[in-house]
């Protein structure tokens, strides 16, 4: 795995995003949504992409206020306020979260959207009481584990069965071997490597874009 930039700018940048978290809650924001709206904003994208203006030129205050200016890149539901607050809530479990997702995020290079498909945020704040004393190691080790745990179907069979095309009836379509659909599907072979003709024949098969069978690499 490659690091989304470099760790003299870790410490801030993890700060920033779980005070983001902690202000975010604190002023009524849902922490759940607001923090899948910030994996689907710009600057979650700017800071994997190591852009070092957002990653240590502002501070958790301001990455809150940008969430909520941005507009989203990855049409992602947007934030919503909590209808109420009762209680004593535990602010330091917010921050606990999003400091700890910054940095798996750098450690790993996958990208805020994908860490939140898998992991989601709702799961790591359940992992704060018997985690958050412990060394960032214990808590990398089981995220990992529950990301890579998660099989996700390639954009080949979603959109296939969304077309309601068994892989024979797709193979008979398209003029495709059905051994190399389900080489595909299995992840055995790459898709992204196939042949331009065999994109182009699945993607008229299945009438959609030859882009839209490609796969981004996660890890």
């Amino acid at each position: 795995m490659i690091k989304s930039y470099s760790d003299m700018y870790l410490e801030d940048t993890c700060s920033n995003l779980g005070s983001m978290m902690e202000y975010a809650v604190r002023i009524g924001f849902d922490p759940v949504n607001f923090w899948k709206s910030f994996t689907a904003s710009e600057l979650a994208e700017q800071i994997e992409k190591g852009n070092p203006r957002y990653l240590s030129g502002f501070s958790g205050y301001d990455y809150t206020n940008m969430v909520i200016n941005m507009p989203s890149i990855k049409h992602r539901d947007t934030y919503k306020r909590m209808a109420d607050i009762k209680g004593v809530l535990t602010f330091n479990k917010y921050f606990w979260a999003g400091y700890v997702l910054g940095e798996l995020q750098q450690k790993t290079g996958i990208s805020f959207f994908d860490i939140e498909r898998k992991l989601p945020f709702e799961t790591v704040l359940r992992m704060y009481s018997t985690l958050h004393e412990a060394d960032f190691s214990k808590f990398y080790d089981l995220a990992i584990k529950k990301i890579e745990s998660v099989s996700e179907e390639t954009n080949l069979k979603k959109i296939r069965l969304a077309s309601g095309l068994s892989q024979s009836r797709l193979a008979k379509a398209s003029d495709v071997d059905i051994r190399s659909i389900q080489m595909y599907e299995q992840r055995k072979n790459d898709i992204n490597k196939s042949q331009a003709a065999t994109l182009y024949k699945l993607s008229k098969a299945l009438g959609c874009n030859l882009e839209s069978l490609l796969e981004k690499e996660i890890i």
